[in-house]
């Protein structure tokens, strides 16, 4: 029960869809498709490789890693931990998806994994910060008594 001719795998187009944009990717594709070397023709050519959505929404995603480096020079009170929590915990489920998927996703599981090291890194920062806070107001409020008793 065949439904028609079926595309080899080197003639399958990236995209399937019919929009402006997706013409203008596959044509861009097609005309890159020329001259990729035979040595990169398994990368170019895998299931997850440049061809589809599954290797450049990865790459596009190493900014928030970026982000999140960036913000480890940010002073802790200024630290969302509601933030870090969400970002952090949303990126170990996406950690886990990038594995069961096919094909695995190893550089989308790389990218997320970097994600919420990084949030997670942040939330105890901004922990251990309200924990000194808490630490040193309790010492100033044991320290008060004492001199108003002195007076």
């Amino acid at each position: 029960m065949s439904t028609g001719p079926s595309t080899p795998a080197s003639k399958a187009l990236p995209s399937t869809g019919k929009g402006l944009t997706s013409k203008a990717y596959n044509g861009l594709i097609g005309a890159c498709d020329k001259f990729v070397p035979a040595k990169f023709r398994p990368l170019w050519m895998h299931p997850a490789g440049p061809k589809t959505i599954f290797f450049w929404a990865p790459l596009v995603k190493w900014s928030l890693v970026i982000a999140g480096l960036s913000d480890l020079t940010r002073p802790a009170d200024k630290i969302s931990p509601n933030g870090c929590l969400a970002l952090g915990a949303t990126n170990l489920i996406w950690t886990r998806y990038a594995l069961v998927i096919i094909p695995k996703n190893y550089s989308l599981f790389a990218v997320n994994l970097f994600v919420s090291l990084t949030q997670l890194f942040q939330l105890g920062r901004a922990y251990n910060y309200k924990w000194e806070q808490s630490k040193l107001e309790k010492a100033k409020d044991q320290e008060q008594p004492s001199v108003e008793a002195s007076l």
